[in-house]
């Protein structure tokens, strides 16, 4: 059984008695999803994992080379995915104002791709010492959403591991340290980063 799997198999009896709602909902890199959250979808799925289950993934994972560096820093992993959405005009709108409340409320909009009516956008919550407590993605497609929200050091590098893992379909994102935003790739005609 691979390593992942095994993990998996460890944390889901977890996951109901280890929620971060209660314990997070203040930390500067907790996502308030809002509306978002409970969208009216034909098929969804949300995981939440507190300390004790990263504990478990951590302790299972330490060895790991790609994995264990990953779950190290962080505190919390939430991913919620909604597919067959009924409503894509409230979906939209909700995204928008999503991105929107983000960027208001301090996190940082480093990269925004758009690949025909596809979009990602990747935020990221610094402190004075820029250090990043949080990191937080939005995928949106005609009738699917993708939300996730890592709390915890985020290391910048590992942003396109964090995704991996997850298993989160997301563009390759690298992130210039010292902006703080997407490096430029090449981009095809109905693609793009925003930065």
């Amino acid at each position: 059984m691979p390593l992942r799997s095994l993990a998996l198999a460890v944390l889901i009896p977890l996951l109901t008695a280890c929620g971060i709602t209660g314990n997070f909902r203040h930390d500067p890199g907790y996502v308030d999803f809002g509306s978002l959250q409970q969208l009216d979808a034909e098929s969804d799925f949300g995981i939440s994992l507190g300390p004790l289950p990263l504990q478990i993934a951590k302790w299972v994972t330490h060895d790991d080379e790609e994995v264990g560096p990953l779950l190290r820093e962080l505190r919390a992993v939430r991913v919620y995915t909604f597919e067959g959405i009924a409503d894509s005009k409230q979906v939209a709108a909700g995204v928008e104002t999503l991105r929107v409340e983000l960027a208001d409320g301090g996190w940082l909009n480093v990269a925004t791709v758009r690949e025909g009516e596809e979009l990602t956008a990747v935020f990221l919550r610094p402190d004075e010492n820029f250090e990043h407590h949080g990191l937080a993605v939005i995928i949106h497609e005609p009738g699917e959403v993708v939300l996730v929200n890592l709390i915890g050091n985020i290391r910048l590098d590992f942003i396109n591991g964090y995704m991996a893992d997850l298993e989160v379909e997301a563009p390759q994102i690298v992130i210039d340290p010292k902006t703080l935003q997407a490096l430029n790739r090449p981009a095809s005609p109905a693609s793009g980063i925003d930065p």
